[in-house]
Order: C-alpha cells, then sequence, then structure tokens
C-alpha cells in the first residue's frame, strides 16, 4: 500500500461498483446501435442521392464502446476528396446532405463547419472533412478524427476504464474540451488510460504530475523538442496520430490541478461519488431568497446583465454562446475593476439556446463620485501633460497636488453606479459583433434576481459558493490518516 492512499481493497470495492455505474444497459445498448445505423443509412442514401464522392464515417465514444450511460449524441463524418474546395464549400455540402437526410438542422461552426441534426432522443453531429491517410498533412482541424478512431479502436484494451475516467471527469466537472469547461477531452482520457494502461494507473500518476508534464505515447518527440513545440499548457500529450498536435491543447491549469487534487482525493478516502455524479446529476433548485441571504451574509452585492432573444432570427451555435458568454464575464470584471468596484468574481453562462446571463460580484453597488487619482512623479517628462488636463478638467474635484514625489488629483468619477457601468459596457456597439442588434438587454440586482431563469440561479449560486466534493472527501480522508 502506497503513503497516502486507502488498502487496494477498498479502492477495488469502489471500483467494481462503479464499473457496474458507467456500463451502458443492454436496451441503452440496442437503442444506440439502431439509431446509429438508421442515421448512417440515411446519410449514406443522401450522398448517392446527390452524387457526392464522399465517405460516411461513423466516430467517437459510440462506435468506440467508451460512452457513458444516459449519452444521446453520435458523430457521424463525411470524408471528400481534397479537390473539393474550402471549408466553406464543405459546409454547403454538408448542409446539403443533411436537409436530404433529415429535414432540418442546427449550424455550428468552431474552427471548422458542421451541423447538428436530431433523430429521436439523439443529437447526431454531422462533419464534413478530408479523406487523408496517416502521416498525410491534414488541411482541416477535423480531419484528423477517423485517424483518431481507428488508433483508439486498434491500441484500447479495455474501453470500461475508459468509461470510469470519463465519469469520475464529469463528476468533478472536468470534463470536456470545449471553452466553457477548458478541461479533458474524450480522445484524451482514452489515450491516457492507453498509456498508463488503465484508470487507477492514470489517478496515481496524476497524484505526481507537476506542470509542465510531457507525455508521448508512440515515442515521437524527445521532451526537449516537445517543450519547445508545445511552449504552452500545464499538459502536453503528444497525438499519437499527428505529432504536430497537443491532444491536451484545451486544458486550463486549473482544470489540470482540480483533477490532480480531486485523484488524491479519490486514493486517500475512495468513494463512488466520485462516479455518481457524473452518471446521475444531482439538480439543483436554488431559490433567489436563497442568493439574497448569502449576500446578505457576505454584504457584498450582485450585478448581473441578461442578454435575451438571441435566438432570433437564427439560432447561434451552443459553442458559440459559450465563447460569448465567457468572454462578457471577463469584460464585465475588466471594466468593474477599472472603475474602482474591485469585483470578487465575474463569469457568464449560457442556456445554450436563447440568452446569455453575465454576473459579478462586488463590495459596493455605490462609490463615492470623487476619487483620488494617481500622476506621474514630480519632474519627469509626463508631468506637463498630467497638469494641463487636470488643472482645465470639467471632472477636477480638488489639486492638482503633490504628495511626497508624486502628482495627485481629486476628480469626479466616470462611473460611480455599478449597474450604469454594466449597462453602458454592453450598450450599443460596446457589444460584441454577433450579439449586436438581437440582445435584449436587463441589469439586475440581487434584489431583482427573482426573475431569473432557474439555471441562471444555479449557476451564480455555485460560483458564490464554490463548493467542491472532492474536497471534502479529501479533508475526510486526511482526518482518517491522522
Amino acid at each position: 500500500m502506497r503513503k497516502g492512499t486507502r488498502p487496494s481493497s477498498d479502492i477495488e470495492e469502489v471500483l467494481e461498483k462503479a464499473r457496474e455505474l458507467v456500463t451502458p444497459s443492454v436496451e441503452e445498448r440496442r437503442e444506440l446501435k439502431e439509431t446509429l445505423e438508421l442515421a448512417i443509412d440515411r446519410v449514406r442514401r443522401a450522398v448517392d442521392e446527390l452524387g457526392y464522392d464522399a465517405d460516411v464515417v461513423p466516430v467517437g465514444s459510440a462506435v468506440r464502446d467508451t460512452w457513458l450511460p444516459g449519452n444521446y449524441e453520435l458523430d457521424i463524418f463525411v470524408l471528400f476528396p481534397k479537390e473539393v474546395g474550402d471549408k466553406e464549400v464543405l459546409g454547403e455540402l454538408i448542409r446539403e446532405i443533411a436537409i436530404r437526410a433529415f429535414g432540418k438542422y442546427v449550424q455550428n461552426y468552431a474552427e471548422h463547419p458542421y451541423v447538428m441534426v436530431k433523430l429521436g432522443k439523439f443529437d447526431i453531429d454531422l462533419v464534413p472533412a478530408y479523406r487523408i491517410r496517416r502521416g498525410e498533412r491534414i488541411k482541416s482541424s477535423v480531419d484528423r478524427t477517423p485517424l483518431h478512431n481507428s488508433y483508439v479502436m486498434s491500441k484500447l484494451k479495455s474501453p470500461a476504464e475508459v468509461r470510469l475516467l470519463k465519469a469520475f471527469l464529469k463528476s468533478i466537472d472536468a470534463y470536456g474540451a470545449e471553452e466553457r469547461v477548458g478541461g479533458f477531452s474524450g480522445y484524451l482520457c482514452e489515450v491516457l488510460v492507453i498509456h498508463y494502461g488503465g484508470f487507477l494507473e492514470v489517478v496515481r500518476a496524476a497524484v505526481n504530475w507537476n506542470p509542465p508534464v510531457y507525455i508521448d505515447p508512440e515515442d515521437h518527440l524527445g521532451e526537449e523538442y516537445a517543450s519547445m513545440l508545445f511552449p504552452k499548457g500545464p499538459l502536453v500529450v503528444v497525438d499519437p496520430v499527428d505529432p504536430r498536435r497537443n491532444v491536451a491543447a484545451a486544458l486550463t491549469l486549473t482544470q489540470f490541478n482540480r483533477f490532480r487534487v480531486a485523484a488524491r482525493a479519490f486514493l486517500l478516502n475512495p468513494s463512488l461519488e466520485f462516479f455518481e455524479r457524473g452518471i446521475r446529476p444531482r439538480r439543483m433548485r436554488i431559490k433567489a431568497s436563497a442568493v439574497e441571504e448569502e449576500l446578505r451574509s457576505r454584504g457584498t452585492h450582485l450585478v448581473v446583465v441578461e442578454l435575451s432573444g438571441l435566438d432570433e432570427p437564427d439560432r447561434l451555435s451552443r459553442e458559440l454562446l459559450w465563447s460569448q458568454a465567457r468572454k462578457l464575464g471577463r469584460i464585465l470584471g475588466e471594466e468593474l475593476e477599472r472603475y474602482g468596484f474591485d469585483p470578487i468574481w465575474s463569469a457568464g453562462w449560457t442556456d445554450e439556446s436563447s440568452t446569455i446571463v453575465v454576473a459579478a460580484e462586488v463590495p459596493h453597488l455605490l462609490l463615492p463620485p470623487l476619487e483620488r487619482r494617481q500622476g506621474p512623479p514630480v519632474g519627469v517628462s509626463e508631468e506637463d501633460r498630467f497638469l494641463i488636463k487636470y488643472s482645465l478638467g470639467r471632472s477636477t474635484m480638488g489639486g492638482p497636488f503633490i504628495r511626497e514625489d508624486r502628482w495627485y488629483v481629486y476628480r469626479r468619477r466616470k462611473y460611480h453606479e455599478a449597474t450604469l457601468l454594466a449597462a453602458d459596457t454592453f450598450r450599443g456597439r460596446r457589444l460584441p459583433p454577433v450579439l449586436r442588434g438581437r440582445a435584449k438587454m436587463r441589469i439586475l440586482t440581487e434584489e431583482e434576481i427573482s426573475s431569473l431563469e432557474q439555471w441562471a440561479l444555479n449557476e451564480i449560486w455555485r460560483e458564490l459558493r464554490k463548493e467542491e466534493f472532492f474536497v471534502r472527501l479529501l479533508v475526510e480522508g486526511l482526518e482518517k490518516g491522522q
């Protein structure tokens, strides 16, 4: 038994139950298989009817048997010859196929155009790409995905080990490479399990990770060269099918360290909760009154910006909505900081359909109209410009004056109301172009948040409380070991 871990028998007992938990039922497998076969048949018939030279290839966790119970997402690639045209042409072709096969679609666009269609309860991503062979240089960002599929299926010995890792990461909200998560992609989970040999081996290794960590499963690059090729990021995993790519490029330092700590907590205090949360998410129904009471106890306030109506005239992709939500959260925090409101945190979320909510917690909603502005040192070249600006400035309320070796001035704040600052920040041309002309804006404080949707109240509560279940389990484990 390693120091700082529970006996192997305790861990294995939990893992045995977890393996049952993360294994799809016979009925789920039948439903997925039938839906995938039907979808592939529809797409192939559409390709034939339209006369395209294209291959229809199912990929992803559904094909590799690494999908989790309750997952209703499928991925189908349509591979075209390189000569067919650029990415815009691919986008047009996949839209025509989607209309012919499914009648309608939702346009998505990350780095690459693709569409999402529905078949029964399943969401299906239809992705156009170019045919490439292993070792051949890719033309678009998704061309390597079919090669990933072949690699995993040839190397992975136990898909259940990947399902354990995915459930573990979902439980700690670190699963997914999209911007809203910044965590571990499904393919990264598969490569880590292949490299280390199993879930438990990945967890044991992660406890000892010290960034930057370099992993090269197929020994394509030496660590020195990899560090030059991939200078950023806490974890570098050289793609087995494309050594020019870091599989863990989307992983943030925050999620890297959360995984390390959660891994330590599991080894010290193994619990089925590390997997249950990923399979059976706990539903929250936070009341506005609970948020208000929490803020009163903290002596702080909320500034909330709701942008609704974003699905008109057409619906934006969820990736775009999340990127804009995150961006607006950063902008609000920066502006509040710039004008002296000292935000404790700021964040943005979306319902992935029509609404973005941005919020920040601040010590005060109102500041005095007056602020002290520090100027340049006495005698430097910037001194004259400072004196001219503030001696004649209409916003000056006192000074300029000297204190020790610097100039100062008392001036009227541009903003002394946080809500007015928030409104101006997202009004008119200051709003990102993709949202401009769409958004209906509301500015709220904690006294008005009862009108927010439940999902938004839940997100605000999570940000306020920052409760990590694995920290509780880690502390319990530490206490047992004393």
